[in-house]
């Protein structure tokens, strides 16, 4: 699957709490508001490639349980 991009604050909460895969704090969120690291996310993707797909615009983000945040539009597209 790859590594996720979670660049978007929402995945972040100053309180932590139990990974729900591993079980140590996190202060990360899923989309969802699921307390997970963003590695043991990665690693429940790769193994589960048959869990339903998030889709953005056509572009396959992951799993719908772990997937990256769309693609942000910029001032930049389209410039030459």
């Amino acid at each position: 699957m790859g590594l996720l991009n979670w660049n978007s604050n929402q995945h972040y909460d100053p309180k932590a709490k139990p990974c729900t895969e591993c079980g140590t704090t996190t202060p990360l969120r899923s989309h969802a508001g699921e307390a997970v690291h963003k590695v043991c996310a990665e690693d429940w993707n790769d193994r589960n490639p048959n869990a339903a797909r998030y889709e953005h615009e056509g572009r396959d983000l992951g799993t719908k349980r772990f997937h990256s945040d769309p693609p942000r539009k910029n001032g930049k597209e389209g410039a030459h």
